[in-house]
């Protein structure tokens, strides 16, 4: 795990998250423009970001410190600093920019800009790369401006200069242009993620295209893809009028460590070893994250983590039979039994603090399980499609679907699950 993955556990957890939150407004547009020299190692970037908050009046970006310092000027920017915070081991400066007040927003402009090296000595965990084989950026190497609230979502515009013959993947929409690429992101989301291939092999299916970036390439793509094949189909079916997904985009990238997703693009680390359980489960797990809507920097986290995971446990079922489900969740009880610490419970009218790992992605998906057994898969299976349907991003919102399903007696009982 490098610095910036240690940081952002530290801080938000944030190489946990998907990075879409589409319920929720967006504080900031950046409007950017970046120039990458995969064979340097160096990138120059400038970008215009607009406050949507009119009361912000001061606000702190983080940024990778090998970038050097940033310049920064803009309508309504008053005083500047910044600092190698203690707490990112001097890997990241905070800027801290003081904001005149606004009427309104647009006559405030921040104007930042910077280039360098991303890496100035290879990172141990490669999720990020800038090379000429392939460059992956997601918000774990501070590449972009990221508000030290942790909780800022953003949409952007952004251009790539990057000459070549490359393709392209992102959260949302990306095109060529005769210079490079374009990404339009105009869903709110806590970061900008993309990756730019030039050496793959392609395979193309409805619902989703695979990029396979390992040399050599190939090595147990057919159990990717029949993952991909049952996901795809189960979770349209089970999601009904509130689907059916997007494209997807996976990459497979030839790490051992750092498979993420952000929205419809979905990395995964290297699958030659991957067994057929933990393959589906992985990757109903990642396209089920379409439906999660939960404020994902705060309680209601399990929401997007622990539905994530049980529905895809549900879909692996369907796929290769109760012996693998019953496997799966023995080995979350052993998981929870084994836990260090008292472990908080997955949610009550009084929680206030956002799951840790063992909460949101074990006790979350057993409290289901329990749920399921109570009033039966085919009222869970209701359920869940109504929850989807619904949008629902808070416990209580959640709560009241499952009561119209199963009654009054039924929550009740949920609620002791969370609650244990």
């Amino acid at each position: 795990m490098n610095i910036f993955q240690s940081a952002l556990l530290a801080c938000a957890a944030l190489t946990a998250l998907t990075g879409i939150a589409s319920a929720q407004e967006a504080r900031f547009h950046y409007d950017g423009d970046l120039r990458l020299s995969p064979e340097t190692g160096t990138l120059s970037a400038s970008w215009t970001i607009t406050p949507h908050e009119t009361a912000l009046t001061e606000v702190s970006f983080l940024l990778n410190a090998a970038l050097g310092e940033a310049d920064i000027s803009g309508p309504g920017v008053g005083a500047v600093s910044s600092e190698l915070p203690a707490s990112f081991g001097g890997m990241l400066r905070a800027y801290t920019i003081q904001l005149e007040p606004s009427d309104g927003g647009a006559d405030r402009r921040i104007d930042i800009r910077y280039a360098g090296p991303l890496f100035p000595e290879p990172p141990a965990s490669p999720i990020n790369t800038l090379d000429p084989h392939k460059v992956e950026f997601t918000v774990d190497s501070f590449w972009m401006p990221f508000d030290q609230r942790f909780s800022s979502l953003v949409t952007a515009d952004l251009d790539i200069w990057l000459p070549g013959d490359w393709a392209g993947v992102t959260m949302q929409a990306i095109g060529r242009t005769p210079g490079g690429f374009y990404i339009d992101q105009d869903t709110p989301a806590l970061g900008l993620a993309f990756t730019l291939m030039a050496d793959f092999q392609r395979h193309e299916a409805p619902g989703y295209v695979i990029y396979d970036t390992r040399e050599p390439a190939g090595d147990n793509i057919d159990a990717l893809v029949a993952a991909l094949d049952h996901c795809t189909a189960y979770l349209n079916d089970v999601s009904g009028n509130a689907g059916p997904l997007p494209e997807a985009s996976i990459v497979v990238t030839s790490r051992d460590e750092g498979g993420y997703s952000r929205g419809t693009l979905i990395a995964l680390t290297d699958i030659a070893d991957t067994g057929p359980a933990s393959m589906m489960q992985f990757i109903c797990h990642e396209l089920s994250h379409y439906w999660s809507h939960g404020n994902a920097m705060s309680v209601e986290n399990w929401l997007n983590e622990s539905f994530a995971d049980y529905t895809a446990i549900m879909g692996m079922r369907e796929a290769l039979g109760e012996d693998e489900y019953e496997a799966f969740m023995a080995r979350y009880q052993r998981q929870v039994d084994a836990a260090t610490g008292p472990l908080g419970p997955v949610w009550t009218p009084q929680t206030t603090e956002r799951p840790d790992f063992v909460v949101a992605y074990r006790k979350g998906p057993l409290a289901l399980a329990r749920a399921e057994a109570l009033i039966g898969r085919e009222a869970f299976a209701r359920f869940i499609q109504r929850a989807m349907a619904e949008r629902v991003a808070t416990t209580p919102d959640m709560l009241d679907v499952f009561e119209q399903v199963a009654g009054a007696e039924a929550r009740a009982a949920f609620e002791t699950y969370l609650a244990d």
